[in-house]
């Protein structure tokens, strides 16, 4: 044991000596010499072109990692990664880079950024460096993709990106707001170098200013001009408007729209009245209430007139061209106008060259104190002396009367300058100083009897009618007025016309008559220099000629009763004459029946003044005053001067006609073409009617004018 011990000492002995020999041995040269390097040393990656468009290139990351023995080649990268292809940057959290197939996969905080003008942004992002095309899917740290271009922001679901088009485009459900209107629809394709969108399937366009709805189906868009293409059926909703279309262009912008297949827009005012317009083409403009529809000029393609329908007064008009203010509910028609009035079951048929239409403001009374009264109860309103007779006297309400409301003046008993009577003071209040001033008296329209002067500066000027009511109290209300200018004719089964111009008032249920105007009623016809005609319910009740007037009727062959005089009035009932009134120059030729039917004689008698009864249309009582002339002749011995009253012609040439097909009326005219004759005769000098024509005459100077 001690032997081993000494020998193992020995040895780590003689080891620490060779250690510490070995430490101070001196180092010696080397003998080998490195070669210098024939080119400079650079790192490959900086030297590419990183602006290839064909190429992703990894710009930067905060580690990167690449799996071994994996079969396709790929780095993780994570942490502020960015990439590039051409100018298009794209950022993310970490990827999965392939350099080999020249794409990548984004997760977490995705950003898309070309320019200083385009920005998307998702959770996810699948990109081919090949194709160019991106895929953007919503996840956890984006809950929807969004896409930038300066004021229009594209929201979805999942969004395909084409760099190479600079388009992109979602198909399942995308919002596209461009400040202006918010679109939505399930496919949605939007170019920001364009600017041009498309949309289909349940499109909706939404503006963001007045809240109207555009919906359809297929939809074109400019997010810069912000005009809409139709091409497919669309409604677009405004808070008064609707417009239904299938073709044309709007300017969401202006409110300006070209519809150029056949449309409709609808109106509501504020009362929810009704105006349709229809038309093959509608130009548009909300800024100014104006619609303008056309017919289609073109024999290829399916012509329909141009239709304006107001439903609240039940009137159509239609012709080759229109136009509607909405603002003003004013329609004017032309190129074959035709104006329908349907309110009863026998429509009332209305031509012209020109047809306005319009609704005119006029003040009422209101409807408390503007009651329908029988003609007894007016008579004895007119009767009433005070305010105080009229309280007793009408049942109604009268709080609508202030406390110091001026009392009645009966106007028939004063003239200008006349004083009040004092019968007239109310009890218990002081009469005022009233004079009655002719320059007050209104329009016939009112019945305004009074206008006091409150001598106290600023005082209210206050104007009372024959029932005591003062006009203050009157209100604002719409009454239909319709013109039809140049060759004007009407029709319906009681009754038609014809005239140079009409007019109609629905206020005071006139329809004015000017240049050449004839009417027609069964057997009669009608003719002066103006004819007013007064409708009650779209039925004639009365009719007044106060220029020249000339009634004439067919009795038999060619022979016609006749009455002409400078002022005529006629009352009608159940669309027969009942009375007629003829003052100043009145004319007679008259072939009265005889008890047994027939006619023997002829009557030609001269007066100033004629009143005639009719019962059920046959003439019961005639009376002239003061002095009769005229002679009575056997008919065998009548002369043609005799027949015919100065100035006379038969125009039932002139007469619109019905027709009868099947169980359908139409008539003759429906076309609007405008008869020869109907030309000769608002062309024919006024000299020329001076001289008496019998009916066949006056056709063959027709056949001849023609």
């Amino acid at each position: 044991m001690v032997a081993m011990a000494v020998a193992m000492f020995a040895l780590s002995w003689l080891s620490d000596v060779y250690a510490q020999k070995k430490q101070t041995k001196p180092k010696t040269a080397e003998t080998y010499t490195r070669p210098k390097p024939r080119e400079p040393i650079k790192p490959q990656i900086p030297s590419v072109n990183r602006f290839q468009d064909d190429k992703v290139f990894l710009e930067n990351a905060d580690s990167l990692y690449r799996p071994a023995n994996e079969y396709e080649e790929y780095q993780i990268v994570k942490g502020k990664v960015k990439f590039r292809q051409g100018n298009m940057w794209m950022f993310c959290d970490s990827a999965y880079y392939y350099p080999q197939k020249n794409s990548m996969d984004a997760f977490g905080h995705v950003e898309m950024q070309q320019g200083d003008t385009l920005f998307v942004y998702s959770d996810r992002l699948y990109y081919d460096g090949f194709e160019k095309l991106a895929t953007l899917v919503n996840g956890p740290s984006r809950s929807k993709v969004e896409l930038r271009n300066r004021k229009v922001t594209l929201t979805t679901d999942s969004l395909n990106y084409s760099v190479a088009t600079e388009t992109g485009w979602y198909t399942t459900g995308g919002v596209l707001d461009d400040g202006v209107n918010t679109l939505t629809s399930v496919y949605g394709e939007y170019s920001p170098n364009t600017k041009e969108a498309k949309f289909r399937d349940n499109v909706l366009l939404v503006n963001n200013k007045d809240g109207y709805r555009l919906i359809t189906e297929e939809l074109d868009y400019n997010t810069a001009t912000h005009i809409a293409d139709i091409n497919t059926k669309t409604v677009i909703e405004g808070a008064n408007d609707t417009i239904v279309t299938t073709q044309g262009t709007y300017n969401t912008s202006t409110d300006h729209a070209q519809l150029t297949a056949r449309s409709t827009i609808t109106h509501r005012d504020s009362l929810d009245n009704v105006t349709w317009l229809e038309g093959d083409s509608i130009i548009y403009d909300k800024a100014t209430g104006i619609s303008r529809a056309y017919m289609f000029r073109n024999p290829m393609r399916d012509q329909q007139p141009m239709v304006i329908t107001d439903t609240a007064r039940k009137v159509q008009l239609i012709g080759g061209y229109g136009e509607y203010d909405d603002r003003t509910r004013r329609a004017m028609a032309t190129e074959y106008p035709l104006l329908i009035e349907y309110s009863r079951p026998d429509s009332l048929f209305l031509r012209a060259d020109t047809i306005i239409s319009l609704i005119q403001p006029e003040l009422v009374w209101p409807d408390t104190l503007d009651n329908n009264f029988s003609a007894a109860t007016r008579r004895r309103f007119a009767a009433m002396e005070s305010i105080l007779d009229l309280a007793k006297g009408v049942d109604v309400e009268l709080y609508l009367y202030p406390a110091s409301i001026p009392t009645v003046i009966d106007m028939p008993s004063l003239s200008p300058g006349a004083p009040a009577r004092s019968e007239n003071k109310v009890p218990g209040r002081p009469m005022p100083d009233v004079t009655y001033d002719d320059r007050d008296v209104p329009d016939d329209r009112s019945l305004s009897v009074e206008t006091p002067r409150d001598t106290a500066a600023g005082a209210p000027v206050r104007r009372l009618d024959a029932l005591g009511r003062d006009s203050a109290l009157m209100v604002p209300k719409d009454f239909h007025v319709a013109r039809a200018i140049g060759r004007a004719r009407f029709f319906n089964k009681d009754i038609q016309g014809v005239a140079d111009t009409l007019l109609y008032r629905e206020y005071d249920s006139l329809l004015y008559m000017i240049r050449k105007p004839i009417v027609w009623s069964g057997e009669r016809q009608a003719m002066g220099n103006i004819i007013l005609v007064h409708l009650n319910d779209s039925t004639a009740d009365w009719a007044y000629l106060p220029d020249n007037g000339m009634l004439a009727e067919h009795v038999d062959e060619d022979f016609y009763n006749q009455i002409m005089g400078s002022v005529m009035k006629a009352w009608i009932e159940n669309q027969k004459i009942r009375r007629m009134t003829v003052d100043g120059n009145v004319q007679v030729v008259m072939l009265p029946q005889e008890n047994d039917s027939t006619f023997n004689k002829l009557v030609n008698a001269e007066s100033s003044h004629l009143a005639v009864d009719f019962d059920k249309g046959v003439m019961e009582h005639l009376k002239m005053w003061p002095e009769v002339t005229g002679q009575v002749s056997p008919v065998g011995m009548v002369k043609m001067a005799q027949k015919y009253l100065p100035g006379f012609r038969w125009l039932d040439m002139l007469r619109p006609r019905r027709q009868w097909y099947g169980d359908r009326v139409r008539w003759i005219d429906d076309l609007g073409e405008v008869p020869d004759e109907l030309e000769i005769w608002f062309n024919e000098p006024e000299q020329a009617k001076r001289q008496p024509l019998s009916p066949a005459d006056y056709k063959e100077k027709m056949r001849i004018n023609r």
